[in-house]
């Protein structure tokens, strides 16, 4: 099982290659050592595609390129240039840098100083909604992480975790991930207090809260949850657009049949039991969203993981 994690372009646009990451490799060289994940499900609310570190050679430039996925990049030596469309960001030891899925970009070590990095792929769910936390986006791609070295060691210890683990290696690998993102939130936060989070953004915070309590509930429907945040249900469709490129109707689709993948890889419980329990009275209605979004029925799914 394959999957694209990047495409390089040619200036003019054209597909060069495409970079895919096997179900599961491990690439070590002298200066480079990169680790695919092999269990990269798309129904996680938030999962890793690869990670990997770097030594660069003086000048030694990746891209242009367009990812599916995001990855953060953190500088833990030399120094570098980020280009995005018409804006460079010129990077040192201490800061790093996130590709969003779509972007075009670019960068390039230094001829005098080249950098080292260690770098994350991921997607999920949630993904962007951690992001969005840390203020990370598009539009503002870089972050300063100076104040310890939790971030270059989680990055580093993701990359060991495969030769330290033999049986939990994904389940460590999320914890990782999980703790990285946690780190950029609180760091960004503690220099941007939560009050100064755009108040759309806190209305989506309480709508998501609101799925997970209660995603087992059949009647969940996009007019309680807007009423339950006090918004007008096109204005609430709005900002789950502009913030999470989805509608609140899908993410709640997502939402449950993640958690039915979670309930077909620990349970035996039957298919219909399994609809129940996410709020799809109707197994054949569940069996239809799960196909539609896993890409295959949910017994084919249970055999398979």
């Amino acid at each position: 099982m394959k999957s694209v994690d990047s495409v390089i372009l040619s200036p003019t646009g054209e597909v060069i290659e495409e970079n895919r990451s096997p179900w599961q490799q491990l690439y070590i060289d002298e200066t480079m050592k990169v680790v695919h994940v092999n269990d990269n499900s798309k129904s996680s609310d938030l999962y890793m595609n690869y990670c990997g570190t770097s030594q660069c050679e003086p000048d030694h430039s990746f891209g242009p390129a367009m990812r599916d996925h995001y990855v953060i990049h953190y500088v833990i030596g030399g120094k570098g240039v980020l280009t995005i469309g018409s804006n460079k960001y010129e990077l040192t030891k201490g800061q790093g840098f996130l590709l969003c899925p779509g972007v075009v970009s670019q960068y390039k070590a230094d001829h005098d100083d080249p950098w080292e990095y260690v770098w994350v792929g991921f997607n999920g769910l949630n993904a962007q909604i951690y992001l969005n936390q840390a203020f990370l986006n598009a539009d503002n791609p870089v972050f300063t992480y100076d104040k310890d070295d939790t971030v270059k060691n989680c990055m580093l210890e993701m990359v060991n975790t495969y030769d330290a683990y033999k049986y939990a290696t994904n389940l460590k690998l999320q914890s990782l991930l999980y703790l990285l993102l946690s780190e950029l939130v609180e760091n960004a936060t503690r220099k941007a207090p939560i009050e100064r989070m755009p108040l759309q953004y806190r209305y989506i915070q309480k709508a998501i809260s609101y799925i997970q309590m209660n995603y087992m509930e059949e009647d969940l429907s996009v007019t309680g949850l807007s009423d339950y945040v006090g918004l007008d249900r096109s204005y609430l469709c709005s900002i789950f657009k502009k913030y999470l490129n989805t509608s609140p109707q899908s993410y709640i689709s997502q939402y449950r049949i993640n958690r039915a993948c979670e309930i077909l890889k620990s349970t035996s419980y039957p298919i219909s039991d399994v609809s129940r329990m996410i709020g799809y009275k109707d197994p054949v209605v569940f069996q239809k969203f799960f196909k539609n979004i896993v890409g295959m029925p949910p017994s084919r799914y249970r055999k398979s993981v």
